[in-house]
C-alpha cells in the first residue's frame, strides 16, 4: 500500500467525518484535495457534490455528481442530486427519469444508509406526483380527442393502464407444454361465450350429478400422481 493511496483514503475519511459533524467547508476542502490528487472514486465525488449543494454552490454540485455517475452510473446519492437539479430547473421528465432509476437502484430500506432514507422517500413522493400529473394530462388529451369512446375503448383503456404501470402484461408461462399462438388474453369477455348462461342456469343439476358420482370413491383419481420410478416432484402442491 503506497503512502499516496493511504493519504487519500485518510483525507477522504476526514471529509466524511467533517460532513457528519456539520463542518461542510472542511468536508469540501478535504474532498477537493482528494479529487485534485486524482484519487477520488464515485463515493468521494458524490460526497463532494453533497457538500457543494449544502454550500449552495449548485453548479459545482452538479459537476461533481456527473463525475460520480461517470464512474458509477448507479451511485444513489449522485442520481438523486442530478434528479434534484432537473426538478429545480423545471425539467420534470428528466427529473422523474433520474428519480425512478434511483428508486429502482436503491437497496432495501434496512440496507440503505439512514441519511439517504429521507431523500429516497422524497424521490418516491415526487415520482408519484409526476406520474399523477402525466396521467391527468394524458387522459384529458385523449378525452378531448375522442379516443376513449367507440368499440375499441376497452382495449385501448387497457393499453393506457399498461403504459401508466397500472396493469401488468400477462403471458402464458406453462411449466411443461407450450401451445403456440394462443391469444394473450388475461380475462375473456363474457360475450365470447354465448352458452355460459345455460351452463350457469344448470348449476344445481351439475352439483347434484357431481355429488352422486362422488359417492363412488374410485370415481376420481389425482390429476398429478407420483411415480415410484421417477423423482418425486411436488408440482406446486398438486401431487396426489
Amino acid at each position: 500500500m503506497t503512502s499516496s493511496s493511504f493519504d487519500a483514503r485518510a483525507l477522504a475519511q476526514t471529509g466524511f467525518e467533517a460532513m457528519h459533524s456539520g463542518d461542510v467547508h472542511k468536508a469540501r476542502e478535504s474532498f477537493e484535495r482528494v479529487v485534485a490528487a486524482g484519487r477520488a472514486d464515485a463515493a468521494v465525488h458524490a460526497a463532494l457534490a453533497y457538500a457543494c449543494r449544502k454550500l449552495d454552490d449548485k453548479s459545482s454540485a452538479l459537476a461533481a455528481a456527473e463525475k460520480a455517475l461517470a464512474l458509477d452510473p448507479r451511485n444513489l446519492r449522485a442520481l438523486i442530486l442530478k434528479a434534484d437539479h432537473y426538478a429545480e430547473i423545471g425539467d420534470g421528465r428528466a427529473a422523474a427519469s433520474f428519480y425512478q432509476f434511483a428508486i429502482k437502484t436503491a437497496p432495501s430500506s434496512d440496507q440503505l444508509p439512514a441519511d439517504l432514507r429521507g431523500d429516497l422517500a422524497k424521490a418516491q413522493d415526487i415520482v408519484a406526483r409526476y406520474a399523477g400529473e402525466f396521467e391527468s394530462f394524458l387522459r384529458d388529451a385523449l378525452s378531448r380527442g375522442g379516443l376513449v369512446d367507440g368499440l375499441a375503448a376497452g382495449r385501448f383503456r387497457q393499453s393506457i393502464d399498461i403504459l401508466l404501470g397500472k396493469k401488468q402484461i400477462y403471458f402464458q408461462q406453462p411449466h411443461t407444454f407450450f401451445f403456440p399462438e394462443l391469444p394473450q388474453i388475461q380475462f375473456y369477455d363474457r360475450e365470447a361465450f354465448p352458452w355460459l348462461d345455460r351452463v350457469e342456469a344448470a348449476t344445481n343439476d351439475i352439483r347434484a350429478e357431481l355429488l352422486e358420482v362422488m359417492k363412488n370413491e374410485s370415481a376420481f383419481k389425482p390429476y398429478v400422481e407420483s411415480d415410484p420410478s421417477r423423482p418425486r416432484k411436488e408440482q406446486e402442491g398438486m401431487t396426489e
